[in-house]
């Protein structure tokens, strides 16, 4: 194996991508997750009739990330309109992604290691393509790949991931063209770069990342080579340093004054310090997976809140630092180790640094993995010794141990998916090796009551003493808390005091985050639509719960609409609904659905005036023409009231 010529190298990549389609088969039967629900199963411009009626809608007018992932949301809408909605099929497509992706990931290891190889005064321990097939084999067989597999939403970090490879694969070739004195070669080099970013971005904002990544690759492996060193840095500043300068000039403003930080549990700070201990948990995790430490929820991390506290902290910075500064070290003389770290801090530095992201998902190493296993590999290729004998026997035993930690990814891969094959299976492992996970509790609670066959049933009070135990976990958000009221009240059951004194005590002490808000909507429309029998004081308590959220962030526009919702519908107080309303669209005037209450309110009222200047405000931020239909339909009411 270790003398593996490129053509035997490339048929036995395609023998490990036929055990990775094995391996994961079994997970493909696997429901849906967490943010599967409100991207996908739960958004109404995804179901059968509006895909069908307003298919634009559903690609363009996504709510996840600032550019609204056109890309990604366009291969869900195609591909749910062909295979409906069952998750079967959209697994299976990620998992046909992550083999293109894998593929793709073969063949730039190949370049990699050739150039690399090319430029050594002795060979390495292991061939290039040995070397190439080993590393590309670990990353498609890795653990924490699944996540970007198996969790339908994360195609977008996946398909992200196709077009950034895509785009680096187009940059070699350039290069290539530009060091031979071929012709077009900048074409390629430009045409590449730019492409490739402007697909990934709109597929994922990692996208962003694909022009660093360049760099990574042009400044360890290429080093200017050809006719590049007058022209190349123009690509660089033009296609990363300038839209990097903008695009911290728009994040910084919100990052120091701490708006940007408004719904998170923990400061600017205290992300700084514990992401450290996150990078060095990811490396191992990425290396030496354990089944207790990979999980689909990592939210019972505890926060660090100084450089020893805890004191994993600062050692884990110091690692950092060590690693940073020995990849600078080892530029020429160990440049697949160079390479690799360099490659997995570029790929963290957008997701890992000030940007006010959640702390930890496994899928945010999916191609930032890449050079993780090339570092290590790589320096496993770099023993020498004097020999030659002794360099046959290093070798075999190197290629063997590799090929060994290859197979025990497959092994470990294969149990994670067979556990992924089946939502209460899944929720159970979670909860049970994560006990502190206010997320994995919950799930598994909301499961067991989903399952539930009524109230009386064992599974409906396992789910219920479930939820209370969720609710108590430190770190906990609104959901279990609303969960235990949901049931009690659509099951004509009283609701605990301490349910809503929990929720109340949150809410006052903790910042409302998107789940936090899904869930008083939650409550709210369970009343209005007459699934929970909410007494009087239940009705007062809900209202108690708004006003606390809205007195605590007064200009959050998301808050003050669930109080106009609720003072509406469950109160009928109308003109206090309208003054809220009012309030809402004027801190936030672009958002059209506050729009569309706003001029519903106002055409049941008779206002028609007014409810026409609303509707020609919502034109305005109707792009798209998404709205069209809803939008004619409104006017035709208040031409009608006016008359």
């Amino acid at each position: 194996m270790a003398e593996l010529s490129a053509r035997r190298a490339r048929a036995a990549f395609a023998a490990v991508s036929a055990v990775a389609l094995f391996v994961y088969w079994h997970g493909l039967r696997g429901g849906f997750i967490f943010d599967d629900f409100s991207n996908l199963v739960d958004n109404p411009r995804f179901t059968a009739g509006a895909l069908h009626a307003h298919f634009w809608a559903a690609v363009l007018g996504g709510d996840a990330g600032p550019f609204k992932r056109p890309l990604s949301m366009l291969s869900f809408a195609l591909q749910m309109r062909w295979t409906g909605f069952a998750p079967w099929p959209l697994k299976a497509f990620n998992l046909f992604v992550h083999l293109v992706n894998g593929a793709l990931v073969f063949a730039l290891s190949s370049r990699v290691t050739a150039q690399v190889d090319r430029r050594r005064a002795a060979p390495g321990l292991l061939a290039p393509h040995t070397l190439a097939l080993l590393v590309a084999s670990a990353w498609l067989l890795a653990p924490i790949q699944l996540t970007a597999v198996l969790y339908v939403v994360q195609r977008e970090e996946a398909l992200a991931a196709t077009f950034v490879l895509l785009g680096l694969l187009g940059y070699w070739h350039g290069r290539m063209r530009l060091i031979e004195g071929r012709t077009h070669a900048w074409r390629w080099i430009w045409g590449s770069l730019a492409l490739g970013t402007l697909l990934a971005t709109s597929t994922k904002e990692t996208g962003v990342m694909l022009p660093a990544y360049a760099a990574v690759l042009e400044w360890v492996v290429l080093r200017g080579e050809g006719d590049a060193q007058r022209r190349l840095p123009w690509v660089f500043l033009l296609l990363l340093v300038v839209p990097g300068v903008l695009g911290l000039a728009w994040l910084l403003p919100g990052v120091v004054s701490g708006a940007a930080y408004a719904t998170r549990t923990f400061t600017l700070q205290q992300r700084l310090l514990t992401e450290g201990r996150v990078l060095v948990d990811y490396l191992h995790w990425i290396l030496a997976p354990q089944p207790d430490a990979l999980s689909l929820y990592h939210d019972d991390l505890a926060v660090s809140t100084g450089w020893l506290a805890p004191w994993t902290t600062a050692a884990s910075w110091a690692l950092l630092v060590a690693l940073f500064v020995g990849a600078l070290a080892l530029r020429r003389r160990a440049p697949l180790v160079s390479l690799g770290l360099l490659w997995f801090f570029a790929g963290q530095s957008l997701v890992s640094t000030i940007v006010p992201l959640e702390l930890v998902y496994e899928h945010r190493n999916y191609l930032p993995s890449w050079g993780v296993f090339l570092a290590a590999f790589g320096f496993a290729s770099t023993w020498r010794p004097s020999a030659e004998q002794g360099r046959a026997t290093l070798r075999t035993l190197v290629a063997t141990a590799l090929t060994a930690l290859v197979g025990l990814y497959a092994v470990f891969t294969g149990i994670r998916a067979q556990v992924w094959s089946d939502p209460y299976r899944l929720a159970y492992f979670e909860a049970t090796l994560h006990p502190r996970s206010p997320r994995a509790a919950y799930d598994l609670g909301r499961i067991e009551l989903v399952m539930a066959q009524g109230p009386g049933s064992a599974m409906y009070g396992f789910g219920m003493r479930q939820m209370e135990y969720a609710a108590a976990l430190p770190g906990a958000d609104l959901q279990p808390w609303q969960a235990l009221v949901f049931m009690a009240a659509r099951n004509g059951k009283p609701v605990a005091p301490q349910w809503w004194s929990g929720m109340r005590r949150l809410i006052a002490t903790t910042p409302m985050n998107a789940e936090d808000v899904d869930a008083l909507y939650s409550l709210i429309h369970c009343g209005i639509d007459g699934v929970c029998r909410y007494g009087a004081q239940d009705v007062q308590q809900l209202g108690g719960l708004l006003a606390l959220a809205a007195q605590r962030a007064p200009g959050r526009a998301d808050l003050i609409t669930l109080q106009a919702n609720y003072e509406a519908n469950l109160l009928h107080r109308t003109s206090r609904a309208y003054a809220l309303m009012q309030r809402a669209v004027a801190l936030d005037p672009d958002n059209d659905a506050y729009w569309a209450n706003l001029v519903r309110m106002q055409l049941a009222a008779g206002l028609d005036a007014q409810a026409a200047a609303g509707i020609a405000r919502m034109r305005e931020l109707d792009r798209f023409g998404l709205h069209r239909g809803e939008l004619a339909r409104l006017a035709r009411r208040a031409a009608e009231g006016a008359r």
